[in-house]
């Protein structure tokens, strides 16, 4: 089990259980600026899939300047 670091809600991440059936996540495309080599946090599939909204709209809205 882990535990999503944004809403606190314990969910199941699979990552490392087994090899051939990666974590949930592996099906989604990857939050950007984040690493969990680096950051070693695991989201939830709520809020991961909030991140990526967020981060979609945010490569659509036009550069300022």
């Amino acid at each position: 089990m882990a535990q999503c670091p944004i809403c606190q809600q314990a969910f199941f991440c699979g990552a490392g259980q087994h090899p051939a059936q990666p974590c949930w996540c592996s099906r989604l495309p990857p939050l950007a600026g984040a690493s969990l080599a680096t950051s070693a946090l695991c989201y939830c599939p709520a809020c991961l899939e909030r991140l990526l909204q967020e981060q979609a709209t945010a490569a659509r809205q036009p550069a300022p300047g």
